[in-house]
């Protein structure tokens, strides 16, 4: 009887020692919605190359118009922006209708969007204005910019 269960007992162990051990990992997926980059302009955002860097350009009280340009990357699900824009006293000056994007959910690698402020907002209102904006209703970027 003791031989037998020797037999059992080793064949138990080495059942436990030989099987393969498995551990749960969770793989983070592939972050979505990036900003890529946030840029202050004064030029024509329709003229310019998207695939290249994007940075701010200085903006003067004279500039027809200022740009808040944002680069959003790896975006699969429809989105809606807004820009709400600051003027250097903290009062909410202007903000934009809700713009939609991706309306048909495929993946876009990246995508370009920008609002204006006109001259008429900042001519006269020099400083530190400050432009936020929000992604289906939630923080998504801000920007800081001087209008000289």
């Amino acid at each position: 009887m003791r031989g037998a269960f020797r037999v059992l007992f080793l064949t138990g162990l080495l059942c436990c020692v030989t099987s393969c051990f498995s551990f749960r990992v969770i793989v983070p997926l592939d972050p979505e919605c990036e900003v890529g980059s946030l840029a202050i302009v004064h030029s024509e955002p329709a003229a310019m190359d998207f695939e290249k860097p994007i940075g701010d350009e200085p903006v003067a009280a004279g500039d027809p118009a200022v740009y808040a340009l944002i680069k959003v990357l790896q975006v699969s699900k429809p989105l809606k922006l807004q820009w709400h824009w600051y003027s250097p006293d903290n009062q909410l000056i202007r903000r934009s209708k809700t713009v939609e994007i991706n309306a048909r959910s495929k993946y876009l690698a990246y995508f370009a969007a920008w609002d204006m402020l006109s001259q008429s907002y900042y001519s006269d209102k020099k400083g530190a204005w400050t432009v936020v904006i929000t992604m289906d209703g939630n923080f998504l970027s801000k920007k800081e910019f001087f209008v000289n």
